[in-house]
Formats: structure tokens, C-alpha cells, sequence
């Protein structure tokens, strides 16, 4: 088997069964490990052999990077696009597309409600001072304009 055989064989393997970018970079890490094993010496049979089977290397593949990835690409075979958009395809790279609306909504909510109560916290502990400095400008323009 050649390092070309080798790659096709992972490819072929995780083809349908793992999200596309993480085929793109196992192909990218294990060709990258041939070539660094050959240029320390090693027969490139050797590393191959030391790999061994790339359909048992596909499978521990697919279970290390879980159910979900798995899952997803299954469910979008064929369709031509990836939803990590090609960056690895790991599994948590894009947590936001995967938290539910009603949950997105609550904390909206609740940020806003926190933003709010500090708000009126700062205008509740300013306004004991501003209120009698208000009141007395007021008087002021008011007896100004009584006065002209």
C-alpha cells in the first residue's frame, strides 16, 4: 500500500460517516505524519504498516469526535455544504447554532433585565443629590423670570 492508497482508503472511509472538514484535516494530519516519519528515515512501508488499517483508523475517528458530528453528517450528506464552515469541523466549533431559541430568548431577557436594574440603580443613588439641585435651578429661573 502507498501513501496515496492509504489516504484514499481513510477518505473513502470517513466519507458519510464524519462532518468534511474533519476529513480534510485527518487526511492533512496523517499525510503530514507519513512525510515527517519518511524524512527521519523511516520506509514509507513502514509508517503504513505502523498505522495500520485506515477503516479501523476511520472508525476511531468517528467514535473520538462523537455522535453528533457523526449525526450531522449523516443528516446533510450530499447537500454540498458543512455547517463548521471547512475550520476542522470540531465538534463545539459553532455551540451557538446548536442552543434552542426559547433558550437564546430567556437570556435576552434577562440581560436586558440586568442592564435595566442597573440603570435605575445608578438613578435611584444620583437622584437624592440631582433632585434638591433641580429644584433649586428651578426656583431660581423662576424667580428670575418673576423678578424681569
Amino acid at each position: 500500500m502507498t501513501k496515496q492508497d492509504f489516504l484514499e482508503g481513510l477518505r473513502g472511509a470517513l466519507s458519510g460517516r464524519a462532518a468534511s472538514g474533519t476529513i480534510a484535516e485527518n487526511l492533512r494530519y496523517y499525510e503530514d505524519y507519513i512525510n515527517t516519519e519518511v524524512r527521519k528515515g523511516k520506509r514509507e512501508e513502514e509508517v503504513l504498516a505502523a498505522l495500520g488499517d485506515p477503516r479501523l483508523l476511520a472508525r476511531t475517528i468517528i467514535e473520538t469526535k462523537g455522535a453528533k458530528e457523526t449525526e450531522y453528517a449523516q443528516n446533510h450528506r450530499g447537500r454540498g455544504n458543512d455547517r463548521h464552515g471547512g475550520q476542522g469541523g470540531r465538534p463545539g466549533a459553532n455551540i451557538f447554532s446548536r442552543v434552542p431559541a426559547l433558550i437564546w430568548l430567556i437570556v435576552v431577557i434577562l440581560i436586558v433585565i440586568l442592564i435595566l436594574s442597573a440603570i435605575f440603580s445608578v438613578i435611584a443613588a444620583i437622584l437624592p443629590v440631582v433632585l434638591p439641585i433641580l429644584l433649586v435651578l428651578l426656583l431660581v429661573k423662576v424667580f428670575r423670570d418673576w423678578v424681569h
